[in-house]
């Protein structure tokens, strides 16, 4: 079972906005010299990588050759040659995406960007990066539309993007990788997919809460993981119950947030600007979880 954490990507939550910091301490070394110190320590299995995460403006695009591409393909499978860990790599924003309005993606809030037709070359690209590495799984999004979008629109634009995933693995002869498809209400509302999922295998459905609601992520009929959790506020009472259910219910799940480079709450580390990863309350209460299995 996945337990894991959030992390940043070459952006760092915003602190190496316009990707200002040089080798050999730029963003990509930075993110190298984080993942050791998580992996020595906190012990995950599982990690969420976030693509243009806080990138603001310009947004970045995958595609192949770019610094950005090669960069965190390197960040990526640094962490894949970690036995027994999986990845799930997200596109949480990008030149082809659009926002809930239709307007460009990442000029407000680049967490509720949504797929376009435009996207559906970044998809290929990624497949093209990862067909070979079997420790990632491909997250459609972040949180689609926010609360600005129906049902309907956003199972529509998962469904199409996870037919060109499909596609591009079937043409480069690949096996079919675990694609994370993301709902409603910030990706807190999936329930609508229990009531007809999609027609692809190896589809699981991400959920976002903080806290989570156990009624919100708990389905007889499709695989749900937990893209992302924390508190409201400072209040971390709700683990102990939430730890139980998702072991005993065996729910891969993913703490938010390790970014000891910007404040992107509810954050696991304090804000040193290195790897030391200096827990916070939250920290300690998901790093004693990652220790004990």
């Amino acid at each position: 079972m996945g337990r894991g954490v959030n992390l940043d990507d070459l952006f760092l939550c915003g602190y190496n906005y316009g990707l200002w910091m040089d080798s050999p301490h730029d963003g990509e070394h930075a993110l190298l010299g984080l993942i050791d110190a998580m992996m020595a320590s906190w012990k995950p299995n599982f990690v969420r990588v976030s693509l243009g995460m806080n990138s603001y403006s310009p947004v970045v695009h995958w595609q192949a050759g770019s610094d950005y591409t090669t960069a965190m393909t390197n960040v990526i499978e640094h962490l894949g040659s970690y036995a027994g860990v999986f990845v799930l790599v997200s596109l949480r924003s990008d030149t082809t995406m659009v926002e809930p309005g239709g307007g460009e993606c990442g000029q407000g809030d680049d967490a509720v960007c949504l797929p376009s037709n435009a996207t559906d070359d970044v998809y290929r690209a990624l497949v093209q990066s990862f067909h070979d590495k079997p420790y990632v799984l491909f997250g459609i999004a972040n949180e689609p539309g926010g609360n600005g979008s129906s049902n309907s629109d956003i199972r529509a634009r998962m469904e199409h993007a996870v037919s060109v995933i499909r596609a591009q693995e079937d043409a480069l002869g690949s096996p079919h990788h675990l694609i994370a498809v993301q709902g409603n209400q910030w990706t807190s509302q999936i329930a609508f997919y229990a009531a007809d999922p999609l027609s692809f295998d190896n589809v699981v459905y991400e959920y976002h809460a903080y806290p989570p609601i156990a009624s919100e992520y708990t389905f007889s009929n499709i695989p749900v993981i937990i893209g992302e959790y924390g508190p409201s506020g400072s209040d971390t009472s709700f683990s102990l119950g939430f730890f139980a259910d998702v072991e005993a219910k065996q729910i891969p799940n993913l703490a938010w947030s390790l970014s000891p480079y910007s404040n992107c709450a509810p954050d696991l580390v304090a804000v040193t600007h290195d790897a030391s990863l200096t827990t916070t309350a939250w920290g300690d209460v998901v790093k004693a979880y990652l220790q004990a299995h």
